[in-house]
């Protein structure tokens, strides 16, 4: 067949094979092909004139059977005819310059569309291998032609968003394109990251808009005009591109390495928060057995302070009267703490005996600090926080070092920066700028594994200037230069200080048993959730409080002395007798006031704030006029 000859539109003489050894023989052949514009190479099947009249024209041997006329899904209405460009103009398939052969249409009206016939050539074929035109459910208005693309045609899909190259499906009468791997893929599916089948929709449903969801997988936002997969059980959306590649754990690491687990039960935070940051600080805790019988100074404390051991503790906590378990109160006034408990004035957290375990140190604590002549008590490692510290990670300013300094117990409440939470207990203060921070904010440690996190083991503690960003839980903004948030290194998963130090669960006076901290609680459960407690709206894909068995859900600022903004406030530590507003002989006890509405002296509302509630009637004065009142007296 080589030595056969063919007669082309494009010359007036039969076409025949040239050999490699004439095309580098330095005869008059131009090196590149008339038909498809590229350069030969060894080995192509060339034909040129077979007389050699001197034409330098040739072509590839599969430009040279390109048929006479062809139909095109860009222009369905005619046929595109074989003809020879006279002037140069762009290709309507990759808008590459055109000339010489190619195709175009002859019909009136239609003049100037021209295509390579390369770009032809691919759908001459592919025409008995792909399906040439399909309805498609995400553009059921038209019908979508095969189109396959040369390399140097990119388009935008409508799919998936991704600028590419390759097959695809056009519509012929509107601007939709999309990938053939997007329109081939199917409409539920199982994927490995999702426990469930999900759905293919051709646009975010109402739900996710709603909401301002995040794509499940890579957590950035979610185009309003481009497909997804979802779960409508779980409320789980995830990109196109991201549920149909695999991902890389780049962050995953041994889980035997060191990192604190948030989030922290609230009877677990002075052991795993406060404790390790002495430890750091000082390089130990102060061994217990060189104080014990001793009295000791605080600068923080106006009296002299002496050890107390666990074993002797329980006759004297029971002389303390704020300690002692009130049958004819509801202990849920006062969060998840029990008030059987003495609580800490530096951390507001409760003392207890820690239970022995394998991997105690022997550093483990066996008694507290305490007051004879007031109910001041102090963990040991409150007791033993340094006075001063030159910085810390969050606040590292040259020069700007930290004063622990006692907060006020009912007045002059200071406002932590990182928790966004006020305390009445022990916090550093800047001695240069306004910088103020609970102990607890202050000892968190550089590295965490949140179980809101479970795709990356590590989150770490911005300490630098860092691109803006939102809380993933409340939403908070963080400008480049705050810090004190959380921070995966893989992925855009921020967590900011206050949600960071959300307790592991909690116990609302309406319920009998404790809430866990829940940050899929969609899963597995469709429709609104509504706060138990406010009966406000809660944002599906917001961290609640949340128990899936009778089905409750909390707002975490709906427990206000234990995960909002009094969570660090001694509360019950002392009985007030005011008897100028309230019988003497029912007094008054600190605590968040939880029996009614109103403040009895002001009448503003003051539930759910600071106040002083009477435990035997409904009497209950906000805390402004209880400081007022006191003020008097």
């Amino acid at each position: 067949m080589e030595h056969e000859s063919f007669s082309h539109m494009f010359h007036e003489h039969p076409l025949s094979w040239i050999p490699d050894s004439a095309k580098e023989s330095g005869q008059s052949y131009n090196f590149w092909c008339y038909g498809c514009q590229r350069l030969f190479l060894p080995g192509d099947a060339t034909y040129g004139c077979s007389l050699k009249c001197g034409f330098p024209k040739m072509l590839h041997k599969e430009c040279m059977e390109m048929p006479r006329e062809i139909m095109h899904p860009l222009h369905p209405s005619h046929p595109l005819t074989l003809q020879v460009l006279e002037q140069n103009s762009d290709c309507a398939v990759c808008e590459v310059r055109v000339f010489w052969l190619c195709y175009g249409c002859s019909q009136g009206g239609c003049d100037g569309l021209w295509i390579h016939l390369g770009c032809a050539d691919d759908v001459c074929n592919d025409k008995n291998e792909k399906q040439a035109v399909m309805k498609h459910p995400s553009h059921p208005q038209h019908e979508l032609c095969f189109s396959k693309k040369t390399r140097w045609c990119p388009f935008l899909c409508n799919a998936c968003g991704v600028t590419g190259k390759g097959d695809s499906y056009i519509c012929t009468l509107c601007d939709y394109w999309i990938h053939e791997t997007c329109a081939l893929l199917p409409l539920s599916v199982n994927f490995p990251h999702h426990h469930h089948a999900l759905s293919l929709a051709f646009s975010p449903p109402r739900e996710y808009i709603q909401y301002e969801f995040d794509c499940g997988i890579c957590s950035t936002t979610l185009p309003l005009r481009r497909w997804v997969y979802h779960c409508n059980l779980c409320r789980y959306v995830v990109h196109l591109n991201c549920a149909t590649s695999t991902f890389d754990d780049g962050n995953a690491v041994d889980d035997d390495k060191e990192g604190t687990k948030f989030p922290i039960a609230v009877d677990d935070m002075y052991e795993e928060i406060i404790r390790p940051f002495v430890k750091r600080q000082r390089g130990q805790i102060l061994d217990d057995h060189n104080i014990i019988g001793d009295k000791y100074s605080s600068s923080n404390h106006p009296h002299l302070l002496t050890f107390t051991a666990y074993s002797s503790s329980s006759s004297s906590s029971s002389s303390h009267h704020h300690c002692k378990k009130d049958d004819d109160d509801d202990e849920d006034d006062f969060g998840s703490i029990p008030r059987s408990e003495l609580i800490c004035d530096g951390c507001t957290l409760a003392i207890h005996q820690k239970k022995q375990t394998a991997d105690d140190d022997e550093y483990d604590e066996t008694g507290y600090i305490s007051c004879d002549e007031c109910k001041y008590f102090l963990h040991l490692s409150c007791f033993n926080l340094p006075l001063h510290i030159p910085s810390l990670p969050i606040h590292p300013l040259e020069d700007h070092s930290l004063t622990l300094r006692n907060a006020a117990k009912l007045t002059d409440w200071i406002w932590c920066i990182i928790c966004h939470s006020f305390t009445s207990g022990l916090y550093y203060k800047c001695t240069i700028c306004h910088f103020e921070i609970d102990i607890k904010c202050a000892s968190l440690p550089n590295t965490v594994k949140h179980t809101a996190h479970p795709r990356h083991n590590y989150l770490k503690l911005v300490t630098s200037d860092m691109q803006p960003e939102f809380c993933v839980n409340c939403y908070e903004f963080f400008t480049s230069t705050e810090k004190g948030h959380y921070k995966c290194n893989s992925c855009r998963f921020c967590v900011c200080g206050a949600c960071v130090m959300l307790p592991a669960s909690n116990k609302h006076r309406l319920e009998n048993h404790l809430l866990p901290l829940t940050y899929d609680a969609r899963v597995n459960r469709p429709g609104e959730f509504y706060c138990s407690s406010c009966e406000n709206p809660v944002d599906p894909r917001s961290w609640m409080y949340h128990c899936r068995d009778c089905d409750q859900s909390f707002h975490p600022r709906c427990f206000p002395a234990t995960a909002a903004k009094y969570k660090n406030i001694k509360y019950g530590a002392k009985q007030y007798v005011i008897s100028s507003i309230h019988d003497p002989r029912h007094p008054l006890r600190f605590q968040i006031i939880t029996n009614k509405k109103k403040c009895d002296l002001c009448h503003q509302d003051a539930y759910n704030e600071p106040g002083f509630q009477c435990a035997s009637c409904f009497f209950a004065v906000c805390l402004l006029c209880g400081r007022r009142v006191l003020g008097d007296a």
